[in-house]
């Protein structure tokens, strides 16, 4: 039997906005760590007067896909005019937003400290993006404007100087680990693929994607569009490692109102906002474990996200490491191979925004309880939880049915304290929290915990009839 209570804290925290009146016709924007004190990297969105329709572009500066990298400080020289402007690390950070005047012969400096929210990587999570786009602009760079330590490449990363550093001055961000095996096709992503298979493409004909999957055991495969039509042959094929629960249809340059590549549409339509096809990603996903398949959730940009800053949707992926008291902790994973490996067994979380570290019983995502029939396990659902977007609602998820569901200042009135669970057959549990953001869906889900009696998992009869 396992049971555990404990308060965890609730940390709500939002964006703040500031201004400042340039004496001159050029501005010097540096931006540091609020809590070091230390120069740091980010993203720099800047409009030419309130902050709507396409952002600046500035000279000597690395495009992030929406606005530019500000690699600790930038000049701004430009028109006499008002203009405003937004700081963004990834998540872990709150944006910084504000707005100063330039005037034909003004000259000022201003300094920005960024207020960083919670330290995912010093909690044992690390951050990672599972399909990022090639492109000539410098992806350590990039990476590290966002807070992001993982990326897989579909393709060569070009590894052309960076404006304003040298051999000599290194971007500091660690660890950042970046593969460069990943190839696509068709809605599905390889990793592992050697580059004498690629012969220098992106993306593969799909009859050559079935001989690697066919020719190399090792190679993983997973789906990057969960709404393709071939899904179900997919996913009988036994070969699937992943599935994108957030992917290219979340993005912060539009509004995507409907599955891509003509696929399948939701059978259930909502009231055709932008969180419908979130929502339905994350549906199939859900409707694929209760199934009886043990694939862990991915996320990342996706193959048509040039347009979306790397890392906007990412894996947490944390190493088991259990205390002595029998409870799993998040470790940090010392190596690329070792933050993969924990990913491909579920030890993650997915998010696009807010930050969550679940537990169930003192055991992080991605582990399986055994016990058998006659048997009653109590587990008890606990999560930390820091978040910049106002909370629409957190759920426990048990065997595609909803286990426990609160607003988030039921959830604080309650200590932070959910229902114990009791189970008594093979199950499996998931915990998401939903956002109320109107774009798309914005949200973190959580990598299945499995309960298996007898040595069977659940296979739901409804979902195995959905596919």
């Amino acid at each position: 039997m396992h049971t555990l209570r404990r308060f965890l804290p609730l940390l709500i925290l939002f964006c703040f906005s500031g201004s400042v009146t340039g004496a001159g016709g050029s501005l010097t924007l540096t931006v540091a760590d609020e809590s070091s004190g230390q120069p740091t990297i980010t993203r720099l969105e800047l409009w030419r007067g309130p902050p709507t329709g396409k952002t600046i572009t500035l000279r000597r500066t690395v495009p992030a896909g929406l606005g530019v990298v500000l690699d600790r400080s930038v000049v701004v020289s430009l028109s006499e005019n008002t203009y405003s402007f937004r700081m963004i690390r990834g998540p872990e950070y709150r944006v910084v937003s504000g707005n100063f005047s330039l005037e034909k012969t003004s000259l000022d400096d201003h300094n920005v400290r960024l207020p960083r929210m919670v330290h995912m990587l010093q909690k044992g999570w690390t951050s990672g993006d599972c399909c990022v786009v090639p492109s000539t602009s410098s992806l350590p760079l990039r990476m590290a404007a966002e807070d992001l330590h993982v990326a897989a490449v579909l393709g060569h990363v070009d590894a052309q100087p960076i404006a304003g550093r040298d051999k000599d001055d290194p971007i500091g961000h660690q660890p950042i680990w970046i593969r460069e095996d990943a190839a696509v096709s068709d809605g599905l992503i390889l990793y592992g693929v050697d580059g004498n298979d690629r012969r220098g493409e992106n993306v593969l004909p799909s009859e050559q994607i079935a001989q690697l999957i066919r020719d190399h055991s090792d190679v993983r495969v997973a789906i990057e569009n969960p709404f393709a039509w071939p899904l179900p042959v997919w996913l009988a094929s036994g070969r699937i490692d992943g599935l994108f629960v957030m992917g290219d249809w979340l993005r912060l340059d539009r509004k995507v109102m409907s599955p891509p590549d003509r696929g399948r549409p939701a059978d259930r339509p909502g009231l055709g906002d932008g969180q419908t096809v979130g929502r339905w990603g994350e549906e199939i996903y859900r409707r694929a474990i209760d199934a009886g398949l043990r694939i862990p959730p991915l996320a990342g940009g996706g193959s048509e996200s040039e347009n979306t800053p790397v890392g906007y949707n990412r894996l947490y992926v944390g190493e088991p490491l259990e205390d002595d008291d029998g409870a799993v902790e998040a470790g940090p994973v010392t190596t690329s191979q070792a933050w993969w490996a924990a990913a491909w067994n579920g030890h993650s979380v997915a998010t696009n925004g807010p930050l969550l570290r679940p537990k169930l019983a003192g055991k992080i995502p991605g582990h399986v309880f055994k016990a058998r029939t006659g048997e009653s396990l109590q587990l008890q659902p606990e999560l930390t939880l820091a978040v910049r977007d106002p909370v629409e609602y957190l759920e426990v998820i048990k065997n595609g049915q909803v286990f426990y569901s609160a607003r988030l200042d039921e959830f604080a009135k309650a200590g932070g304290i959910m229902p114990l669970m009791e189970v008594d057959e093979s199950s499996w549990v998931m915990m998401r929290v939903v956002t109320l953001h109107e774009d798309h869906y914005r949200a973190a889900v959580s990598a299945p915990w499995y309960i298996d009696f007898d040595g069977r998992p659940r296979v739901g009869k409804k979902s195995v009839e959905f596919f």
